[in-house]
């Protein structure tokens, strides 16, 4: 596994079109999220700004086997992960200050059993609701926010 820093850079104006087949409220069964439309993507990212949603995922297909975006929180800190299953890539939110750490992090997971490093971590929901929302339109880490990239 190779780690990297990307840097954060322009963000272009918001895409047209929402590019997700599939959003639920954690990573099990039964959790799904009917409207993703734009709409519903807007009330989407309300909800991770305002931490009424705790977890996400979204998906570009059903089954998520293409990839997803992840999102996992507690009160204070917030897991955010993109994954490409085509390139075997993971994009990360991170605190430069812990990325020694093994150190893991207070959230509890939707699906009961992941583990989270609190070196990929953040607290900023704002920023958070903005990765979710180009993400949604996009299939891309946003580009407003530095990323730890994980090679396999």
């Amino acid at each position: 596994m190779r780690e990297e820093i990307i840097a954060k850079r322009e963000v272009p104006p918001m895409p047209k079109g929402v590019k997700i087949q599939s959003a639920g409220r954690g990573a099990l069964p039964g959790l799904e999220l009917d409207d993703i439309s734009e709409a519903g993507i807007r009330d989407i990212v309300k909800k991770v700004r305002t931490g009424k949603y705790s977890s996400l995922m979204m998906s570009p297909d059903e089954c998520g086997e293409e990839g997803y975006l992840t999102l996992e929180s507690s009160p204070d800190l917030i897991f955010l992960q993109i994954w490409d299953a085509e390139t075997e890539t993971a994009w990360a939110c991170f605190n430069p200050e812990l990325l020694d750490s093994d150190e893991e992090a207070p959230i509890e997971p939707s699906d009961g059993q992941s583990v989270f490093p609190m070196k990929c971590t953040m607290q900023d929901r704002e920023l958070a609701a903005k990765c979710v929302e180009w993400y949604a339109h996009t299939l891309e880490p946003y580009p407003g926010m530095e990323w730890l990239k994980e090679t396999w």
